[in-house]
């Protein structure tokens, strides 16, 4: 039996132990944004079909996708990618894949956002490679006033406690639906502005991050909604306060050491890591097409809020680019 199908075979035992009866399969747009359809499943056994054949969708209907005079395209899910989801009802749960998109004649599609991201890794890994990241999401947990208007949940600030923080019991409730995701949480906390929050989780290879970071949104935003609140991701919903980042810490290992480490340089940084940040900064502008692709992402880009103002590296400076940390 090869690999795939112990795997198969060992997701079709926990659907069947588990009562599992709706399978979605997710996608996601050019945004980042997931996108799902569920299949409601007779039988484990289904399983096995979908995963084999995958699913037909109309990829026009998809920001940024394909085009609507050819628009049939295929989702067909990564085995690797199986999960419950733990906020839906545990009595005839669903369970999710992560899809990779084909075209009907079952190539790769070069439009799929997750594609164009394995296309990287795979030449980066030819060369020995591994880039391997760990995100900080930040967020704010918003209410409605009593003119129906959306503000901050609380009034804390930074690393503030119950009773200013009123997101602690909110946090616990996604940190234990992350962990039963498979999630490494890290530590969280309230951030700087009121009614912001922040969720670390343990760094991974670049693929299994960013499938990690659009998991972590959808829950985050499903928790909190089902908690008679609402989360959002947004740059920056508030003026006069810190927006909202994704501070992502970058390595590059091969043969199992980092790269951009050299205890024998004043920094203890690599010529590789000065290479690489030479290359963001040179490429700062058209990354921020897809860094910041919103006009609330340039609300955020302004001075005094820790939001990086300028392009340029530095070692303590929160308003450039790129920033190293003292660890």
């Amino acid at each position: 039996m090869s690999v795939k199908d112990e795997k198969l075979d060992q997701i079709i035992k926990t659907v069947e132990a588990n009562d599992i009866k709706f399978l979605k399969l997710q996608l996601s747009d050019i945004h980042g944004l997931p996108k799902s359809m569920a299949v409601p499943l007779k039988k484990a056994d289904d399983i096995e079909d979908i995963v084999n054949d995958g699913l037909l969708f109309d990829g026009s209907s998809v920001a940024g996708l394909a085009s609507i005079n050819d628009s049939d395209l295929l989702a067909k899910p990564d085995i690797n990618t199986f999960s419950t989801i733990p906020w839906r009802p545990e009595s005839k749960g669903t369970s999710r894949f992560i899809c990779d998109i084909f075209t009907t004649e079952g190539k790769p599609y070069d439009g799929d956002p997750r594609g164009v991201l394995k296309k990287a890794l795979e030449k980066a890994e030819k060369r020995g490679y591994q880039f391997n990241l760990g995100p900080e999401p930040e967020f704010f947990i918003i209410k409605e006033d009593e003119n129906g208007n959306y503000i901050p949940a609380d009034e804390a600030e930074y690393f503030d406690v119950e009773p200013l923080d009123q997101g602690t019991d909110i946090r616990r409730e996604i940190v234990f639906g992350l962990e039963q995701l498979g999630f490494d949480v890290e530590v969280s906390h309230h951030e700087v502005a009121a009614g912001q929050h922040e969720v670390d989780f343990k760094y991974a290879d670049a693929l299994k991050t960013a499938d990690a970071v659009i998991t972590f949104k959808e829950a985050v935003k499903a928790v909190v909604h089902n908690l008679g609140f609402k989360a959002t991701f947004m740059p920056k919903p508030f003026l006069g306060i810190n927006g909202s980042g994704m501070h992502c810490n970058q390595s590059l290992f091969k043969d199992g050491k980092n790269i951009f480490y050299d205890p024998n340089t004043e920094t203890q940084i690599s010529q590789d890591a000065l290479y690489f940040i030479g290359g963001l900064l040179k490429h700062a502008q058209a990354l921020s097409a897809i860094l910041s692709p919103t006009v609330n992402s340039y609300k955020r880009l302004v001075p005094g809020y820790e939001a990086p103002c300028y392009i340029a590296y530095g070692f303590k400076n929160r308003s450039t680019l790129l920033r190293i940390p003292a660890s």
